[in-house]
């Protein structure tokens, strides 16, 4: 759209469950139902329910929708300097930070009426460039502050806070991102949390449902179906590309994790 880090996204067909990569970010569902799967939980979000994703998240999602009621929704990409200013500007008056467990990467949160209203004149501002440029950015900083004050505040607060576990493991979830096409193991993820081998493995994966191992390879499973479906790379130089040695290692665990081998996708993306 013409605000940054603002997209519309819909689905006039029913989407069976399939792995997706969420960046950070917030979102809101105006029509349809959406349920994901992250490790043994599962959540949904819907014209109710808002999604809070802190850091990248890897988790398995259903579509519900049909050309009668199509799904209808939009994200909002969160901006760390954005996050880290308005933090600073009302930190001191947040709630008092739980003690509670390393918090999940993505929370479903009920949507309340200040944050449909926000909604609201956010995707009415769409529709005209001056109102986008003039009042975009102000109702994207209005919804990030309705969510750093409500029940889940805590996946977006954490992250500015940087000695907290759930800051440490976004500092290696970002370099997992950047640097996923390297050898990656847990002794050098853990050095980038600065912390232990096996307290990162414990709150990396009670943040993302995933072990670090697992992680890794889906973010260069889902680089290398971007390159495959997008860019029509053949699916040796999208292996090697992502950091994989072997074509054949890649095809089996690409085809095991998409249920569709690169081929498949191809042919499916070339109709």
């Amino acid at each position: 759209t013409r605000v940054p880090g603002v997209s519309l996204f819909g689905a006039t067909e029913p989407i069976p469950r399939r792995p997706l990569l969420y960046k950070s970010g917030i979102v809101i569902i105006g029509q349809g139902t959406k349920i994901g799967y992250l490790g043994d939980a599962s959540f949904r979000y819907d014209p109710e329910t808002y999604l809070v994703v802190g850091v990248p998240v890897s988790f398995e999602v259903e579509t519900r929708a049909s050309p009668d009621e199509p799904l209808l929704g939009v994200s909002i990409d969160v901006n760390p300097a954005a996050l880290r200013d308005l933090v600073a500007r009302i930190g001191d008056l947040l709630p008092l930070e739980d003690t509670g467990p390393v918090p999940r990467g993505v929370e479903p949160v009920a949507l309340d009426e200040r944050m449909v209203n926000a909604t609201a004149r956010l995707l009415r501002c769409l529709w005209d460039p001056l109102e986008s440029q003039a009042l975009g950015e102000s109702i994207v900083h209005e919804i990030l502050f309705r969510v750093l004050v409500g029940p889940h505040g805590r996946v977006l607060r954490r992250l500015t806070q940087q000695h907290t576990p759930y800051a440490r493991v976004a500092r290696a979830l970002s370099l997992i991102h950047h640097e996923y096409a390297s050898p990656l193991d847990v002794p050098t993820l853990a050095r980038t949390a600065a912390l232990s081998p096996s307290a990162f493995h414990r709150a990396f994966k009670r943040v993302t449902g995933q072990s670090p191992v697992q992680y890794v390879k889906s973010v260069r499973l889902h680089q290398a179906h971007a390159l495959i479906t997008q860019l029509g790379t053949q699916a040796g130089v999208a292996a090697a590309q992502v950091g994989y040695s072997s074509p054949s290692q890649f095809s089996r665990e690409f085809k095991r994790y998409f249920h569709a081998s690169p081929s498949d996708l191809r042919r499916r993306e070339a109709r």
